[in-house]
């Protein structure tokens, strides 16, 4: 991770931040660090993950911009629940954590964070519910949904680009890279997903319409 000079002016305190850049597989900040900024995510996509205590690798969701975070971390003032790695490459600025808490007296900087926060919190739920609802297929197929890029809609069916590894689209859905590639033929075998590289098409449970692993 690396400042550059230029500042973001889509930044929401742009005017207190320090803009950066990050590379592929870069860590943004490790679980247990303490929180000395918020991250604003102009691009790039980061995945948030913690390790249990046998060691599992889990991500918990891959956030996009304009993600402001960590908010419920830093307002607790609590350390880092979780690891942010990156994905791919990208940029955002770093604020101060003091900053934000100071900001916190003026009526529309603290709208913009309570925003910032209840997206963060409706991001949670998400990723809980993709976990909790439906089989593995159903799972993996909801996890792919949301994090392809260049998405585009053919005949009901979904193309993209994955721009993670299938590793880490394991660890999304909680199981292990052997378990996901059983999961994958699976699906292909039923012609719900075909893979060509780094391109996806999803498509939509038979007799089903769009279904709901498909819905954004």
């Amino acid at each position: 991770m690396r400042e550059t000079p230029q500042r973001q002016k889509n930044c929401p305190f742009h005017n207190a931040s320090t803009p950066f850049h990050f590379e592929r597989d870069g860590f943004l900040f490790h679980q247990g660090d303490e929180v000395r900024a918020a991250i604003h995510l102009s691009a790039g996509l980061v995945a948030l993950e913690r390790v249990d205590e046998d060691g599992k690798l889990v991500v918990l969701k891959v956030l996009r911009p304009p993600a402001l975070f960590p908010c419920a971390d830093l307002f607790a003032e609590v350390p880092h629940a979780s690891t942010a790695r990156a994905l791919t490459d990208g940029h955002g600025c770093l604020i101060p954590a003091e900053q934000i808490l100071s900001s916190m007296d003026d009526p529309a900087t603290r709208s913009l964070l309570l925003k910032c926060s209840a997206a963060e919190a409706r991001d949670s739920e998400d990723a809980v519910f993709r976990l909790c609802s439906g089989d593995l297929s159903e799972q993996v197929m909801a996890a792919l949904s949301l994090v392809i890029e260049e998405q585009r809609a053919d005949d009901g069916a979904i193309h993209g680009v994955l721009p993670l590894c299938w590793r880490d689209v394991a660890a999304m859905v909680g199981t292990s890279p052997e378990v996901m590639s059983r999961t994958l033929r699976k699906l292909e075998d039923k012609g719900r997903l075909k893979v060509k590289g780094r391109a996806v098409t999803l498509n939509p449970r038979r007799g089903g319409g769009q279904g709901r692993v498909l819905n954004r």
